[in-house]
């Protein structure tokens, strides 16, 4: 997919990415709160890059606190004239696309390719770039596989829920004894993402800029290859958000409320 004309307009566009949101994280749904009535309403567009939700299962979340506010909150970014797209992520792949447009918002396939005048940006969730945690890929694949998301489709919803919750507590489990680098994009595959080879190859061509979040180490660098800019966790004390306007690029801070 080729996203065109996002910098067309008044405002910057925006990225953000694991926010997380659940209901036992209530000063997290506050933070996205705060920048959907400030830094969202004056944004041309805002890019959730992966990971909205700590989980989503099914749509009958919708009905639950805080989905509902935070998905009425999207909505309204839409109605007032902010584009909202939105890339699943690790936590949060069971969104569709159709349940996504009854709020107005894009779904975005994993990768996609982002044309901001003449610059192409590759955005991605960063999952795929950390292929050095080969036990985490091997799960993505199966877990992704359109048999299987049939097959969890046709489960209750209580034993979705129940499933999550397994799912979460052992990938804390795992992270927490994984070396830090096996959890972290490997240089290898950002060349490669850069050059827009294997599961990056969108349309034959390299990019300028890979934008991505994952792993919750924010930066905003220049590599040899290409620009690459991490987006950060939503946390207790704010966010590293991105920022695109007037052709300049930024990783900001947003603070809490």
């Amino acid at each position: 997919m080729v996203v065109q004309g996002a910098d067309l307009g008044d405002g910057p566009v925006l990225f953000i990415s694991d926010l997380h949101l659940c209901s036992a994280q209530p000063a997290l749904t506050a933070l996205f709160r705060h920048f959907c009535w400030h830094e969202g309403r004056a944004a041309r567009a805002v890019f959730i890059l992966g990971d909205l939700f700590d989980y989503w299962v099914h749509r009958d979340q919708a009905a639950e606190t805080p989905y509902t506010e935070i998905l009425a909150l999207l909505h309204g970014l839409h109605k007032q004239g902010t584009t909202v797209y939105l890339m699943v992520g690790n936590r949060d792949f069971a969104l569709e696309a159709d349940f996504l447009a009854q709020f107005g918002i894009i779904a975005l396939p994993d990768p996609a390719l982002l044309q901001l005048g003449d610059q192409r940006i590759l955005l991605t969730h960063g999952d795929l770039l950390c292929s050095d945690d080969h036990r985490y890929q091997r799960f993505r694949r199966v877990i992704r596989h359109p048999l299987t998301r049939l097959t969890l489709g046709r489960l209750p919803y209580a034993w979705l829920q129940r499933i999550a919750r397994g799912l979460r507590r052992g990938s804390s489990r795992e992270v927490r004894t994984k070396a830090p680098a096996i959890t972290d994009a490997n240089p290898q595959t950002i060349v490669a993402a850069l050059h827009g080879e294997g599961a990056f190859t969108l349309d034959g061509a390299t990019y300028d800029i890979l934008i991505h979040g994952h792993t919750h180490r924010p930066v905003w660098e220049q590599g040899p290859e290409g620009r690459r800019m991490v987006l950060g966790a939503w946390g207790a004390d704010g966010a590293q958000i991105g920022r695109w306007e007037n052709g300049q690029w930024s990783l900001q801070l947003l603070s809490p409320p």
